[in-house]
């Protein structure tokens, strides 16, 4: 059982929302038809109870699968280095939104 299931279901959300971009398909209908897979995967897991196999999750399972959702959320904040935005490239002294900065004030150092 996870407790606070938000993070982990903004995460599984937004790389869905990101695969269905990328492959061109409607997101809420994708979104539904993973929700009925979800429904029939857990009819199948009641009706053979397979909850009695929790007790071999162990605690670095755990560990394991926060560390991979902490891991989406700082690499999303910080940014793709190929891309021209998010956090990464907000330091580059080149980035175009300081010239805007520079503009408006001479004393705009990026770097405060």
């Amino acid at each position: 059982m996870i407790n606070g299931g938000t993070g982990p279901v903004l995460t599984f959300q937004s790389v869905l929302f990101e695969l269905c971009e990328n492959l061109d398909i409607p997101f809420l209908t994708f979104n539904a038809w993973v929700g009925i897979w979800i429904a029939f995967y857990m009819f199948l897991s009641a009706f053979m109870d397979l909850n009695r196999i929790i007790k071999f999750a162990t605690r670095f399972t755990d560990e394991v699968f926060a560390f991979l959702i902490v891991s989406i959320f700082i690499l999303d904040a910080i940014g793709n280095p190929t891309s021209k935005v998010g956090m990464f490239h907000y330091f580059n002294s080149d980035h175009p939104h300081h010239d805007e900065e520079v503009e408006d004030d001479e004393q705009y150092d990026y770097m405060t």
